[in-house]
C-alpha cells in the first residue's frame, strides 16, 4: 500500500510533467547513411518518399544545399545530383517534386535551379531528361492533376496571390490567376477538394482545376497572418475541408472551409493563444468526423504559466471536434517525460501508429535537434519515444502494413525508420496513398504545415 506522502509526491510530480513511467522506446527498424551532406543546422531542404522505380515500394528523396539524392526502399543510394539547386524559402520544404511528368514509362523528379529553370530527371537513374525554361521566379512548385492526365501538370506560385499552371511535358501555360490567397509561411497546397477527380488549389481562397475561384465566401482578416494549413475530410462526406490557423493575437481563430462554405471559425480558448500549427485526424473515433489539434504558439499568447524555463515558451494545445466545439485543452509540460524540452512539440503529423480506428500525433522536441514521440492528441499522453537527434522528422506509410512509419534524418546524416514493432491485429485498411490529399501533402510539406 502506498503511503499518503508517496501519493502526494506522485501527484505533484505528475502535475509538473514527471511521469511515473517512461513511455516505451520504439526500435529503429531500418537505417542508412546519406551519400550527400546535410548540416544539422540547415533550415532549407528536406525529405519525402515516392515510388521512384515503380516497383510498388516507397523510396526516399532528400534535398540539401547543392544536392538532391535518391535512395531505394532499403536504403541503397540510387543517385545523387550535385549542382546549383534552388531550395525553396520554406523551412524544411523538400523543394523537389516527383511523378510521371512526361506520361512515359518512368517516374521523374524535378527541382528548380538557381537560374529558375526546372530540371527534370529520370527518378530511378538520375539521368537528365529535359529542362523547362521561362518560368519567371517562382517561390513554390507542386505537382497536380488538372487536365485529367495524372501527375502531368505543375503549379507555380509567385507570391501570396499569383499562381500559374503549366504542362509538365513542355511548360505551356494552362491557366494563370491572381485570385489565390496563400498563407504566410507555407506555399500553396493541392488536392482533389471537390471529388471531381482533378486537383484544386487550397489556401485562404480555393482555386479550381481550371484556374477559377471556387466560391463566393470570403474569410475576414489578412490571409498572410495564417500560420498553418491542412487538407482533410473533417466533416464526413461531401468536399474535403481546408483548416487554417490564424495568428492574430486575441482574435486568433481556427478556420475550416470547403469549396461550398465556411464551416466554422473557432476562437482560441485561452483568450490569447495562436493555434499556430494544425493537425486533423480521427483522434476520437466515437465522435463524428475528424478532430483538429491546435498546437498553440508557445510564448506568443497568455497561456504560458511563467517567464522562466520550462514555462517561458510552453505549449498549451487544444482539440476541436468536427463542428468546432472545444473537446479539451492542456499543457504539454504536464504530460511529457521529465527530460523532454519544456518548449513542447514541433513538426507534428497525424499518424496511424497502431492500425486501429484511432489516430495519434507524431512530433519531435521543439527548438532543438532532439527526440521524437507518439502522443495521444486528446489526452496529451506520450505513448512511445524515438531516442534520436532529429534534424528532419516525417511520417508516411512505407511498409504497406495498414500503419504509418516515422522517418527521421538525424544530425549524423543517417535516415532512420521507426515502425510499430507489434503485429497489427486490425483489419487491413485501404492504402492512404490512394487519397489525393495524402499523396500531395506528403510531398508538398514544410515545417509549418507538415
Amino acid at each position: 500500500m502506498k503511503s499518503v506522502a508517496y501519493c502526494a509526491l506522485l501527484s505533484i510530480c505528475m502535475a509538473c510533467g514527471a511521469a511515473d513511467a517512461e513511455p516505451p522506446e520504439a526500435p529503429v527498424t531500418r537505417e542508412f547513411a546519406l551519400a550527400q551532406p546535410f548540416p544539422a543546422d540547415a533550415v532549407l531542404g528536406g525529405i519525402f518518399v515516392h515510388d521512384l522505380d515503380r516497383d510498388g515500394r516507397m523510396d526516399f528523396v532528400v534535398s540539401s544545399e547543392g544536392h538532391v539524392g535518391a535512395y531505394g526502399h532499403t536504403g541503397e543510394t540510387l543517385w545523387v545530383w550535385k549542382g546549383n539547386i534552388h531550395l525553396l524559402e520554406y523551412s524544411h520544404h523538400p523543394s523537389v517534386i516527383a511523378g510521371n511528368l512526361d506520361g512515359g514509362d518512368d517516374e521523374e523528379v524535378a527541382f528548380l535551379l538557381k537560374d529558375f529553370s526546372l530540371q527534370i530527371l529520370n527518378a530511378a537513374t538520375g539521368e537528365a531528361k529535359y529542362p523547362l525554361n521561362d518560368l519567371g521566379r517562382p517561390v513554390g512548385i507542386g505537382i497536380a492533376n488538372l487536365r485529367g492526365l495524372g501527375d502531368r501538370d505543375i503549379v507555380l506560385q509567385y507570391d501570396l496571390s499569383h499562381l500559374r499552371a503549366i504542362q509538365s511535358e513542355d511548360g505551356k501555360t494552362i491557366w494563370e490567376t491572381n485570385e489565390y490567397k496563400s498563407i504566410e509561411h507555407s506555399p500553396f497546397r493541392q488536392a482533389d477538394l471537390d471529388g471531381d477527380g482533378l486537383d484544386e488549389i487550397a489556401g485562404a481562397a480555393l482555386i479550381d482545376h481550371d484556374g477559377k475561384l471556387m466560391h463566393d465566401w470570403v474569410l475576414d482578416g489578412r490571409n498572410e497572418s495564417m500560420d498553418s494549413i491542412v487538407i482533410a475530410d473533417i466533416e464526413p462526406g461531401g468536399p474535403l475541408e481546408v483548416a487554417l490557423a490564424e495568428q492574430r493575437g486575441a482574435n486568433s481563430h481556427t478556420d475550416v472551409v470547403n469549396s461550398q462554405r465556411i464551416l466554422w471559425r473557432a476562437l482560441n480558448p485561452w483568450n490569447w493563444e495562436d493555434p499556430d500549427k494544425l493537425v486533423a485526424g480521427d483522434f476520437d473515433p466515437d465522435r463524428p468526423g475528424l478532430e483538429v489539434f491546435n498546437r498553440s504558439s508557445g510564448g506568443d499568447g497568455v497561456a504560458p504559466r511563467g517567464d522562466e524555463e520550462p514555462f517561458v515558451e510552453e505549449e498549451a494545445p487544444w482539440v476541436l471536434d468536427a463542428r468546432g466545439a472545444l473537446i479539451t485543452k492542456y499543457y504539454v509540460n504536464d504530460k511529457k517525460p521529465e527530460w523532454w524540452t519544456g518548449h513542447g512539440l514541433e513538426e507534428i503529423f497525424r499518424i496511424d501508429w497502431d492500425g486501429d480506428a484511432k489516430d495519434e500525433l507524431a512530433g519531435k522536441e521543439r527548438h532543438k535537434v532532439g527526440a521524437g514521440a507518439i502522443v495521444d492528441a486528446i489526452s496529451g499522453e506520450f505513448q512511445a519515444i524515438f531516442r534520436v537527434n532529429a534534424v528532419r522528422f516525417y511520417v508516411a506509410d512505407i511498409e504497406a502494413d495498414s500503419r504509418e512509419e516515422v522517418i527521421v534524418l538525424d544530425e549524423a546524416g543517417r535516415v532512420k525508420v521507426f515502425a510499430n514493432p507489434a503485429p497489427n491485429p486490425h483489419v487491413p485498411k485501404p492504402s492512404p496513398w490512394k487519397r489525393s490529399e495524402y499523396r500531395r501533402q506528403k510531398q508538398n510539406w514544410n515545417y509549418y504545415s507538415p
